[in-house]
């Protein structure tokens, strides 16, 4: 099997959607990186805001992988991107929530938390859409919160990379960061890639679910039929499910979109 080896990035200053573009044409490798989207979108159809200048948009074309691992693709690329955030030169703590939100820590005066555990509150600072073109080959792209200043978040959960560095107001992360965390990113996200075309998700398994904070706490899961599930979120199954035990027992949940609800 030939390592997945990744294309100069093609950098816009603004485009519509990072993804659209590298759907047009899904060479693997590819990579589309855009300080600004005009027609971004997230899971579930969601717009994806951000003022001019402070996200980046990236949208990496990869390889299919075998379909019973293929559910793991998007949440390994959330993996690689909490990965990346915390072993930059300007790191900050990260963690999941299910399936693929990357979380930083909220400070004080900053936002509300998306999660409040262990006495650590947590806010959204990235997600990730995958979408899988017509050849087969998988389009993974990641949306990151780089430099909002609070006035400048989408939603009240919503933090940056620059508000999670230090408390108050942080100097804006130089550009610099972008780069090498876009580098650090593709590497690991080819790394967790190259475990997947195997059919292998036992890696990815094992450290998506050291940092999955969803995990062991009391969940409300809102599926795509407009339906709810309330019950403890006991573990991911091999194929990338949550599994929740509710009023009816355990089930495995393909898709949906978790709120971590306080502990009765």
């Amino acid at each position: 099997m030939t390592a997945l080896r990744w294309a100069e990035p093609e950098h816009h200053e603004s485009i519509g959607s990072t993804n659209t573009e590298a759907l047009g044409h899904p060479r693997p490798g590819r990579v589309v990186v855009a300080d600004h989207q005009s027609a971004g979108r997230g899971r579930l159809g969601r717009a994806w805001h951000s003022p001019p200048g402070s996200g980046m948009a990236i949208s990496a074309v990869v390889p299919t992988v075998p379909t019973a691992v293929l559910g793991w693709l998007p949440l390994a690329a959330g993996l690689a991107l909490a990965e990346a955030l915390v072993g930059s030169r300007w790191p900050v703590t990260a963690a999941l929530k299910w399936p693929n939100d990357v979380l930083v820590p909220v400070r004080d005066g900053t936002g509300e938390a998306v999660v409040e555990q262990d006495g650590r509150r947590w806010g959204k600072v990235a997600g990730v859409l995958c979408q899988v073109a017509a050849s087969g080959a998988v389009v993974v792209g990641t949306g990151l919160n780089v430099d909002h200043t609070p006035g400048q978040l989408p939603v009240p959960t919503a933090t940056s990379w620059r508000l999670a560095r230090a408390p108050g107001l942080p100097a804006p992360l130089p550009e610099q960061a972008r780069t090498e965390l876009l580098a650090a990113y593709l590497d690991h996200l080819a790394t967790w890639h190259e475990h997947l075309a195997r059919g292998d998700a036992g890696a990815v398994r094992a450290a998506y679910r050291e940092r999955c904070l969803t995990i062991g706490r009391p969940v409300r899961l809102h599926l795509p039929d407009g339906t709810t599930v309330t019950g403890v979120a006991t573990d991911v199954d091999a194929q990338g499910a949550l599994l929740v035990d509710g009023p009816r027992g355990r089930a495995a949940y393909p898709a949906g979109d978790v709120e971590h609800v306080r502990p009765q």
